[in-house]
């Protein structure tokens, strides 16, 4: 399977789709502190012990703090036979602007 990134606009579009899981691949403590509304949290390191429980039928929309981390997370995720997508920016683009 293939992978991409995606932006801000596409990470709304994809969220709203009823076979997508929002993922937070930042440690716990990150997400505990704050994290995008619905997503759920498999910390990076941890990615390999939770593949085996994940559907092969969702699509996974990656996020971490800046890119990078959810960027290696799908590729994996995706080598494995898994949909998945990067959100570039992070949590970063994805939490509203303070102004």
């Amino acid at each position: 399977m293939e992978f991409q990134t995606i932006g801000i606009r596409e990470f709304q579009e994809y969220r709203s789709r009823p076979d997508a899981w929002v993922i937070d691949v930042r440690s716990r403590e990150d997400f505990a502190e704050v994290h995008v509304e619905g997503a759920r949290n498999i910390p990076y390191e941890e990615l390999s012990i939770y593949q085996k429980y994940l559907p092969k039928d969702k699509l996974y929309i990656l996020y971490c703090d800046r890119g990078s981390s959810s960027l290696m997370a799908a590729k994996e995720l995706s080598r494995n036979g898994f949909r998945a997508v990067s959100l570039v920016g992070g949590i970063q683009a994805a939490l509203p602007r303070e102004g």
